[in-house]
């Protein structure tokens, strides 16, 4: 294979993120070659028309090929669709029930955690599917690192910052609210979208309309 995804080995139901070597996905020709490429079939995809808010949406093969509108999250039991959001620095959350029954993705920069996206996600695997916060696995996709996410004064009084420190973990502080949430277990990428140039679109790095594209299904043998 010509391009290069990632994924964690850890997390079970199919799933990964895309770099710059599959091409800008919100580019709706590269989008399809990528797809085609890896025998994907892009009409079962559903994505999120991101706002960066709060929203988690139930969705089902009825919204495949739709783009959510005012949603940072998407959420299913449907093994027929994928979940696709897109980021350039922003975290991809991926998530699942214990069993891989239902699966979320969501978008989340400093804002969707601040305004509570993770607990939204976790509020609908809940209500919609009965399945408590020790039932969900997660995994952070590439993101802007601490290494490089120098930040300003609202962030800091957002998250309580000591007003001296410059940089910031979204990483850290989604892995603090997990924790709070009681989520099993949380699984975290290693790869910084913002320094690692020739892997990634970085809007903090070049203010580019490029993004890399998440993806996620329910696993095949889940009945």
């Amino acid at each position: 294979m010509d391009f290069k995804i990632i994924s964690n080995n850890n997390f079970f139901p199919f799933h990964f993120t895309t770099t710059k070597f599959c091409g800008n996905m919100k580019d709706t020709a590269e989008r399809k070659k990528f797809c085609k490429s890896v025998d994907l079939d892009e009409t079962k995809i559903v994505f999120a028309n991101q706002v960066h808010g709060t929203l988690v949406k139930k969705v089902s093969e009825k919204d495949c090929g739709k783009f959510i509108d005012s949603c940072d999250g998407l959420i299913t039991n449907d093994k027929n669709i994928y979940l696709c959001i897109f980021t350039a620095d922003c975290m991809p959350i991926f998530l699942t029930s214990r069993d891989g029954s239902v699966v979320s993705l969501i978008h989340s920069g400093w804002r969707g955690l601040a305004e509570g996206i993770i607990e939204s996600a976790v509020t609908s695997f809940l209500n919609d599917f009965g399945i408590s916060p020790i039932d969900i696995f997660a995994y952070i996709g590439p993101h802007i690192k601490e290494c490089c996410y120098q930040v300003g004064e609202d962030l800091k009084k957002t998250f309580n910052v000591n007003s001296d420190k410059e940089y910031f973990s979204l990483v850290k502080q989604a892995q603090k609210q997990m924790k709070k949430l009681k989520i099993a277990k949380v699984y975290t990428s290693s790869h910084c979208t913002c320094h690692e140039y020739d892997m990634f679109y970085s809007y903090r790095r070049e203010k580019t309309n490029e993004r890399m594209m998440s993806l996620i299904k329910i696993p095949t043998e889940v009945k």
